[in-house]
This record gives structure tokens, sequence and C-alpha cells, in this order.
């Protein structure tokens, strides 16, 4: 019974947290201010079409959408389901990563940050073809704490995020060059840094090689999937690792 209601509680936990996500994945394309406290700049939530400041009953996770029948009370517009979806999903992500964490609070909060600003950052790729910086850079602080924490040191991440950050200074040197500007090239510099701290060892040469051939065949499995693929390829491989690692020393 314990261990259910711990579900339930991390389930309830992930669709709220997957609530604000559902805020920043609306908001931060749309340079809106997601909090604050001047009213000039930040706005409550609000219906995208009318602009009618939504009751607290309206933007609650998941029940919302389905007492509203997925419209808006007041012009009827379909609310889109990646907003029901993403709060779903991060919900249950909650529970996996609880389950695989072994009741390890401290992994668990990591990789559940990780695996949440993976998924906006997918989402919001994937409907307005671009990968926000300031996403991409929280991945990066958070990976810093990881690294940190799994090597009890500073210097080798800050040894492997040299060597990445270089290599990324290069590719954006060549993308200034040319004269056609490849797409592939920001997604490879989003790959590329965050993977040099969640991943080391050998899962860098996992992660490596499967950016590597996903790149390859870029053309056959287009723009939009190439770098969904491939960031989810680098949580998975950095996972598994750390499940190994955790194994292994008994984290």
């Amino acid at each position: 019974m314990t261990f259910a209601v711990s579900y339930i509680i991390v389930f309830l936990f992930g669709v709220l947290i997957g609530n604000f996500t559902t805020t920043v994945f609306y908001r931060l394309p749309r340079n809106i201010m997601i909090s604050g406290f001047d009213q000039k700049s930040t706005r409550p939530p609000f219906c995208s079409k009318c602009g009618h400041i939504l009751r607290f009953y309206e933007y609650l996770p998941i029940f919302s959408w389905f007492s509203t029948l997925g419209k808006c009370n007041y012009c009827n517009m379909i609310i889109s389901k990646s907003y029901i979806a993403l709060e779903i999903l991060v919900g249950l992500i909650g529970i996996i990563l609880f389950y695989l964490m072994n009741n390890n609070l401290e992994y668990f909060f990591i990789y559940f940050c990780f695996a949440t600003l993976v998924l906006l950052n997918i989402f919001i790729f994937s409907v307005h073809n671009f990968i926000p910086i300031k996403i991409t850079l929280t991945i990066i602080i958070i990976g810093m704490i990881y690294r940190t924490l799994i090597d009890h040191e500073i210097f080798s991440w800050i040894a492997d995020f040299s060597l990445a950050s270089i290599l990324c200074l290069w590719i954006i040197q060549k993308n200034l060059d040319s004269k056609n500007l490849y797409s592939y090239n920001q997604s490879l510099v989003h790959l590329i840094l965050p993977a040099s701290l969640w991943c080391q060892n050998y899962s860098i040469l996992f992660v490596a090689t499967n950016i590597f051939i996903f790149y390859i065949f870029s053309k056959i499995i287009k723009n939009k999937l190439f770098y969904p693929i491939c960031v989810i390829s680098v949580f998975l491989i950095s996972l598994i690792s750390f499940m190994n690692l955790m194994i292994d020393s008994s984290i």
C-alpha cells in the first residue's frame, strides 16, 4: 500500500511539473514572461485566442482539459492535445524514474529534471523548429551538478566540457563560413555540449556513434527527427550508464 501511495504522489508531482512545463512550452517561443511580480511584463494563464484570463480550475493538470472537453470555455477554441500529452508524459516519466532510482531521491530529481527538459526541448523543436538555448543551458548546468556528484571532483567534467566546447566552436565556425546554413550544425551543438557532461567513459563513445550514424542517415530520417532521436539517445545512454554505475558501486 505504501508503494502505491508513493507512486501516486510521484505521478501527481510529475503532472504538476508537467503543467508548468506546458506554460513554458507556450510562452518561451513567444517571449512571454513566465512569472514575475510586474503585471506589465507578465500575465496569468490566459486563452491564446480570445485572451480571457483563466480561472484556477481551468488550468488544473489533466482535469481541466477533460472538464472543458478540450475547448476554451469562452471562445470554444480547440485546445491542443500537446498540452495534456506533455502533462501525462512528465507524470509517467516521474513514475519510471522513481522506480529505476530505487528511492534514491537525489538522483531521481536530477534525472527527472533532465528528462523533463529534454521532453520540453523536443516539443518546442517539433512545433516551432528551433531549440531554445535557455533550456539547453539549464540541461548543461544540471549536468555539471550531476558529474560533480558522480565523479566527486570537477576536473574530469571540466576537461570533457572544454573539449566539447572546442569541437562546437569548430562546428559553429564551419557553419559561419558556409554559404548554405546547414541546420544540423545547430542541433549538433545542442547535443554535444550536454552529452559531454551527462555521459562519460565508454558511454560517450556510444553517444558519438549514435549521433554519427543518425547524421549519415539524416536525409532518410528528415530534419524533424534528427534532434529528437539523438537527444533521446543521449538521455537513455546516460541513464543506462548511471544504472550500471549504481549497481557496481551501490550509490
